[in-house]
């Protein structure tokens, strides 16, 4: 696990209007950041749009320019919610993730956190879903990790994803999970997440995600486990090396559908400092997977961040996915990994599609989301 963080302030200039929910029939397949849900809303086009501007002093961000922006909650804190995921439910975006004190220089767990928006960039604080433990696996003195929220498909109940592990990192270190009745509730924790013969998933980094029907979790190196109907144990579990690359493993793992095509984000192991993020494809989650080499140009160690989201914007013309990276500790230094990560800041990126191949050949210092339509521009 690394991280990389820096502070700065972010712009963002938005409109608002109403928006209509109306019945039905089911999920878009497509949006694995959205809920199976029975409620689907309506956004119109131009209502709900976002100006993103990175406070960059050059054009060119390479290393060790650090990008992201900061952003500010609707009472004037800073968004502290990093690592994570986002789930759409209705008209609304929450995005959940590993909470850092500001008093401490550890990367040590204090909980997850969660903040909602209508338009990803203007963000209500929800609070602390999941606080640490009084003991045990997210208790003090223990590490939690890459928080990530799927609406279990048959169930309806909302499950949280997470990676335990101990100061080391390399002991006691699995995959856990917590439930909820509502997607930003007080989520109950469950412990390991087993198969149903007991065993754990014993990795690190991980991600989860669903497209409506299945539900998986993902972790590095490329181990895909397919989740039991209620989404409280796995049935089985598979490795697929192809998405590793030319590389060790995959830290970070981010995994999205758009069409019939799966992708899947990876990280290369480089401790703390950032690196060229690659990306494979599959036609399912049980592959083939297949290489498919770097997401931003070489040597740009992909705009100075680490993959941990793809959210689909889905809208009345189209459907934007939207590339969320951290960027940690900006100077590339080893001497003090995790300090201070709660200044860490967002990258927000639009992803170019070239057939099923994915890009983002550019740093688009400002742009704009129109949520309503599904649509960006610079």
């Amino acid at each position: 696990m690394r991280r990389h963080h820096l502070s700065w302030t972010g712009t963002v200039v938005l409109a608002v209007s109403a928006v209509a929910c109306a019945s039905d029939p089911g999920p878009d397949a497509t949006d694995l950041g959205s809920s199976a849900g029975a409620l689907s809303c309506t956004v119109a086009p131009g209502s709900e749009v976002a100006t993103f501007t990175d406070p960059v002093t050059t054009t060119d961000i390479s290393p060790p320019n650090p990008p992201g922006m900061t952003f500010y909650d609707t009472d004037g804190h800073l968004v502290d919610a990093h690592g994570g995921g986002i789930i759409k439910e209705c008209d609304t975006y929450y995005l959940h993730g590993e909470y850092f004190l500001s008093s401490t220089t550890n990367n040590d767990f204090n909980g997850f956190s969660m903040y909602s928006s209508k338009n990803l960039s203007t963000w209500k604080n929800e609070g602390i879903i999941l606080p640490q433990q009084p003991s045990g696996q997210l208790g003090p003195n223990r590490k939690g990790e890459r928080p990530h929220i799927i609406k279990c498909p048959a169930t309806g109940e909302y499950v949280l994803y997470a990676h335990s592990a101990d100061l080391t990192y390399q002991k006691d270190k699995e995959v856990v999970y917590a439930t909820s009745a509502t997607v930003n509730g007080q989520y109950a924790f469950r412990g390991s997440l087993l198969s149903g013969s007991g065993a754990i998933a014993a990795h690190s980094d991980m991600s989860a995600l669903t497209d409506g029907k299945d539900a998986w979790v993902v972790t590095e190196s490329g181990w895909v486990y397919t989740l039991a109907s209620d989404c409280h144990s796995w049935v089985s579990s598979a490795q697929h090396t192809a998405v590793n690359g030319t590389t060790g493993g995959s830290e970070a793992p981010t995994v999205f559908k758009a069409g019939n095509t799966f992708y899947w984000i990876g990280s290369n192991k480089t401790g703390w400092r950032a690196n060229d993020n690659f990306y494979s494809t599959a036609p399912s989650m049980n592959g083939p997977w297949t290489y498919r080499g770097y997401v931003a140009p070489e040597g740009k160690l992909t705009w100075m961040t680490q993959t941990t989201w793809v959210q689909p914007i889905v809208g009345s013309e189209g459907t934007t996915y939207m590339y969320w990276g951290d960027h940690w500790y900006g100077d590339q230094s080893t001497a003090h990994p995790g300090v201070h990560n709660y200044l860490t800041t967002y990258v927000f990126q639009p992803l170019v599609f070239n057939g099923t191949a994915i890009s983002m050949p550019t740093y688009e210092v400002t742009w704009k989301l129109d949520v309503g339509a599904g649509t960006w521009t610079r």
